[in-house]
């Protein structure tokens, strides 16, 4: 069962930055967005120089979707998108999204 359906884009992003981004980031609660960021010398400061997500930015996503071999399908008789990785599977109405589900699924397999 896919425990993370159920999970906003913001909720689903947090996780997949913890495993997979390696540069700093911050989580923004406000705005709701995983910003990438570079600390300013020495200091608590930093710069937001773009922001992480792969539940709708391919730029985000394909990486991780080529890196882990998911592979993905239309729905032949309705708007979902299948993606998967044997024997894990997500399914939703948009494809990066449903691919960061899988990764997700994925994850918690390695660390079972």
């Amino acid at each position: 069962m896919n425990k993370y359906t159920n999970l906003s884009d913001f909720e689903i992003n947090k996780k997949v930055a913890s495993h997979y981004l390696p540069c700093d980031y911050n989580l923004n609660e406000h705005t709701k967005t995983v910003e990438l960021i570079g600390f300013l010398g020495d200091t608590d400061e930093y710069n937001v120089y773009a922001t992480f997500d792969p539940c709708n930015n391919p730029t985000n996503a394909m990486p991780i979707i080529i890196e882990n071999k998911i592979a993905s399908v239309p729905q032949l008789n309705g708007d979902l998108w299948i993606c998967s990785h044997h024997p894990f599977y997500a399914t939703t109405n948009n494809l990066y999204r449903a691919a960061m589900e899988l990764f997700l699924l994925m994850k918690d397999a390695e660390n079972e």
